[in-house]
């Protein structure tokens, strides 16, 4: 005689939408949440997915990844930022629903140029340059998509410049980086009469 699970008990963040990263960005993270996005879009069960990220960064190719495929969902990818978003994890946030990007007020946020180790003959570092040119091109891009400023000059300007760039949770929204900070001061409970 088998025992019978408690629904509830059995259904994992994912049966309700929830994606958790932590940690750095590599290639398991990338993988483990590709597949949780394509799962969630198959079973059907939910409205939206919601990606919540407290991460150092990582890898930019396997970022890149879990963006294009927040970018196939069908089902709307809402980002909450809490812990840390730093490098490739805050490009990953930027890429959630407009309007549905949150962090909290003690977020620690760093945008910065990435790094790139390179090593080999002349040859392949000509060739490996050209990728190098093509990422920081694909990462201008995915600033000018993602928050409010419009050109390469003003994003180099504000959020990749040649230091680390931290910011706070209102500035974040004030360059359109995030959508809504959470969380704060709570408001005075009402009175019932």
């Amino acid at each position: 005689m088998s025992e019978k699970k408690d629904d509830r008990s059995s259904r994992g963040l994912e049966d309700h939408g929830v994606i958790y990263v932590s940690g750095s960005i590599d290639q398991g993270t990338s993988e483990s949440v590709c597949k949780q996005i394509i799962e969630i879009n198959l079973t059907g069960q939910v409205s939206c997915i919601q990606l919540i990220i407290n991460s150092p960064g990582g890898s930019v190719s396997d970022g890149f990844a879990i963006i294009d495929m927040m970018g196939w969902s069908r089902l709307p990818v809402r980002t909450t930022g809490l812990g840390m978003l730093a490098s490739m994890a805050l490009l990953i946030f930027m890429a959630g629903a407009k309007g549905q990007r949150v962090i909290t007020p003690r977020v620690s946020i760093l945008s910065h140029r990435y790094s790139w180790w390179s090593f080999g003959n002349h040859s392949e570092l000509i060739a490996k340059r050209k990728e190098e040119d093509l990422t920081h091109q694909r990462i201008l891009d995915h600033y000018i998509r993602h928050t409010g400023l419009q050109t390469a000059e003003e994003v180099q300007a504000h959020l990749l410049r040649d230091v680390d760039t931290w910011l706070t949770a209102e500035e974040a929204v004030r360059f359109g980086v995030a959508d809504v900070v959470e969380g704060g001061a709570l408001a005075p409970a009402e009175v019932v009469s």
